[in-house]
């Protein structure tokens, strides 16, 4: 490698990245926007989850008026800015056992997309929303850990949600010395430093251990029935969501001449911490169901340079015949900056090509020491990617065959029009919704057949006709649960998770790998 030939390390503060807090802000996130024009934001987001309980909000926001974003005049304002249009938007079109709405008003798509247009990000529910600029201190002169932290706003309005963000609100936090480390072990193996370069890899296995002890802390206060049934169908974008209730996407009023975008929603798919590190340790990710052989393989999935691209129809494109790789689609959701240190760190990193250069050579011991930390710092990306399959597991998966755990999934719902017909008579007919309830005939609560697809016992399956979201029971049959970002969630995380154990340069076989070889 020629010295003269390597392009600059990247500076981080340039990509609005600190060394101390990462991709997180420096400052809090602000808790109100300071000027009085946007109160009328501030006062429906201040109010948002009691309209959306009395099915209020989109009335109130269809009332609202259309404010210009470009009066956000700071990052922290176009951030808070962001946040607020993010969680009305999706609260808007998901409603709260509504059918979905699949016309965003003027009031809320044309500044989302104008503030989207600042921020060099998507007008849709992202990971940098909820997580990154959703948080604020509980005592100002305290650490950014699950001790000294709060949520700015949630969707359902539970402490659930807000453990849910602030978790991996505090992984951010956790995770910011790493990207430093990253650079400077970059820079030993440019200096051809064996030494210094293990001992920046330790330091990032610390860190990457600490990341999953965060993340294992999920399990404490957010109730993974709480999470499927009342806080991820908000979470949602619109992309293959037709089973959800928008087929064609959301059509944003006053925006590209009031077309539909299908756009992903928020995914922890979208943290470029995780990005990095993959990065750092040449960890390959290709679409769903492709990965070619490694003898085959000429370049990284995550070598590209270029930007990766929005779905076609977010763009009104024909859809594409060849399969979408979901990671680096998901660059598409980050932050503008972010995603192009994303891109300046693939041009430059070096560490998988170093190590695995030294591994073919002479095996000192030095050289057998970098080559175990570096499969050691691969191998706790591979246990946070096992832990988050564990989770997605008994968060959505085992929810959605189990269903609601109560008769009428904690709801009884009942339009007003037939209210009436359920009311004990003149002659002291009992309430038939009663019987129902216990399971005691097959009709619904007015006697009436029910329509096809819907469900007594599971109401949220089908309301008004139309799907609840994705809080809704696993048909049988259906293998398929689909994620917030669209995808077929378990293979894809699999995929994930196999891909990074096979970045080590002493390989070591995968679950699913052993699995297949089990079966054969």
């Amino acid at each position: 490698m020629a010295q003269q030939q390597l392009k600059d390390l990247p500076v981080l503060s340039e990509y609005d990245i600190s060394p101390i807090t990462g991709f997180l802000p420096v400052e809090e996130p602000l808790q109100v926007l300071p000027n009085p024009y946007f109160a009328p934001w501030e006062e429906t987001f201040q109010k948002f989850n009691g309209l959306l309980l009395a099915s209020r909000l989109r009335q109130y926001v269809n009332e609202l008026p259309v404010l210009d974003a470009a009066k956000l005049e700071t990052k922290a304002e176009q951030r808070r800015g962001y946040l607020i249009l993010c969680m009305l938007s999706h609260a808007y079109v998901w409603g709260k056992h509504e059918q979905a709405a699949e016309v965003l008003p003027a009031a809320l798509a044309v500044p989302w997309q104008k503030v989207a247009d600042m921020l060099e990000i998507q007008p849709v529910l992202t990971h940098a929303a909820v997580v990154m600029w959703n948080w604020r201190l509980l005592y100002k002169d305290g650490p950014r850990d699950l001790n000294n932290l709060d949520t700015l706003g949630t969707l359902s309005g539970s402490s659930d949600e807000s453990w849910f963000y602030l978790v991996t609100t505090a992984i951010e936090a956790t995770g910011a010395p790493v990207l430093s480390k990253i650079l400077n072990a970059i820079q030993h193996a440019r200096d051809n430093t064996i030494v210094g370069l293990t001992q920046e890899l330790e330091g990032i296995r610390g860190i990457i251990e600490d990341l999953v002890s965060v993340l294992r802390r999920m399990f404490e206060r957010c109730d993974p029935y709480v999470f499927y049934w009342k806080v991820r169908p908000y979470l949602a974008g619109w992309e293959n969501m037709a089973e959800a209730g928008l087929p064609d996407g959301v059509r944003y009023e006053g925006v590209d001449n009031g077309g539909y975008k299908r756009l992903a929603g928020g995914s922890a798919a979208q943290s470029s911490l995780i990005h990095a590190l993959d990065i750092a340790f040449g960890v390959e990710h290709h679409p769903t169901g492709f990965r070619p052989n490694k003898a085959g393989a000429s370049a990284s999935a995550n070598s590209s340079p270029a930007v990766p691209s929005p779905s076609p129809a977010a763009t009104g494109a024909p859809a594409a015949v060849k399969p979408t790789n979901f990671i680096q689609k998901m660059r598409f959701y980050m932050p503008g900056p972010h995603r192009s240190f994303l891109t300046h760190l693939t041009e430059v990193s070096n560490i998988r090509q170093f190590v695995t250069e030294k591994a073919a050579g002479e095996r000192t011991t030095e050289v057998e020491n970098l080559i175990t930390v570096y499969d050691e710092c691969v191998h706790q990306i591979k246990v946070f990617r096992d832990v988050h399959i564990q989770m997605v597991t008994l968060y959505i998966v085992m929810q959605a065959n189990r269903g609601p755990s109560i008769s009428h999934g904690g709801f009884a719902h009942q339009p007003h029009a037939q209210a009436q017909k359920t009311e004990p008579s003149a002659n002291g007919t009992a309430d038939k919704s009663a019987a129902a309830a216990n399971g005691a005939n097959t009709s619904n609560v007015t006697g009436e057949k029910p329509s096809k697809g819907s469900s007594i016992l599971y109401p949220q399956k089908v309301i008004f006709g139309a799907p609840y979201g994705l809080a809704k029971k696993q048909e049988a049959g259906n293998d398929v649960v689909r994620g917030t970002g669209g995808t077929d969630l378990i293979p894809f995380l699999r995929q994930s998770r196999d891909e990074t154990n096979e970045s080590k340069i002493v390989p070591t076989p995968s679950i699913t790998a052993r699995k297949h070889s089990t079966a054969a």
